[in-house]
C-alpha cells in the first residue's frame, strides 16, 4: 500500500521539489501552499503523513498542526515539521508538537525519506489508515 503524504509548504519551488522526490520514492503526494486548503483537503480526503511548513501565509504551522491533530488525531505522530529557522523548537510548545520531528531547510532527500519511513514506522498500528476519512 502506497502511503499518502500532504505538503503544506508556501514556496512553490520546494514544493515542485518534494513532490517530485516524494513520488520519485513511491509516496502518492498532493501539495498545498496554504493553511486554509490544507485543513480543507484533510477534511476531504485520507493522508499517511504531513509535512508541514512551520512559516506559512495567514496561519503559523504550529497553530495548524494543533489544529490537525485535534481533529485528526489519527495523525499524531504522523506530521514532519520544515523549518528554515536555525534556532529549536519553541520551549513553550504543548507536549505534542514538541515531540514532532522537525527538518531543518535545507535538508538532503535522505534525510527527508529516513524521517518519513521512521515517522510512518512508529506510527500507532490503530490509526494506520490515514487520518480517517474515506
Amino acid at each position: 500500500m502506497t502511503a499518502r503524504i500532504l505538503v503544506v509548504d508556501d514556496e512553490p519551488a520546494l514544493r515542485r521539489t518534494l513532490e517530485r522526490a516524494l513520488k520519485g520514492n513511491a509516496y502518492e503526494v498532493v501539495c498545498v501552499a496554504d493553511p486554509h486548503s490544507a485543513y480543507q483537503i484533510l477534511g476531504e480526503s485520507s493522508f499517511d503523513l504531513v509535512l508541514l511548513d512551520l512559516r506559512l501565509p495567514h496561519m503559523a504551522g504550529d497553530t495548524l498542526f494543533l489544529a490537525i491533530v485535534r481533529r485528526w488525531p489519527r495523525l499524531l505522530g504522523r506530521v514532519i515539521l520544515m523549518s528554515g529557522d536555525a534556532s529549536p523548537p519553541d520551549p513553550d510548545w504543548p507536549m505534542e508538537l514538541a515531540t514532532c520531528p522537525v527538518l531543518h531547510k535545507p535538508f538532503s532527500l535522505d534525510t527527508l525519506v529516513k524521517t518519513i519511513q521512521g515517522a510512518l514506522a512508529g506510527a500507532d498500528p490503530n490509526y494506520l489508515e490515514g487520518n480517517g476519512n474515506l
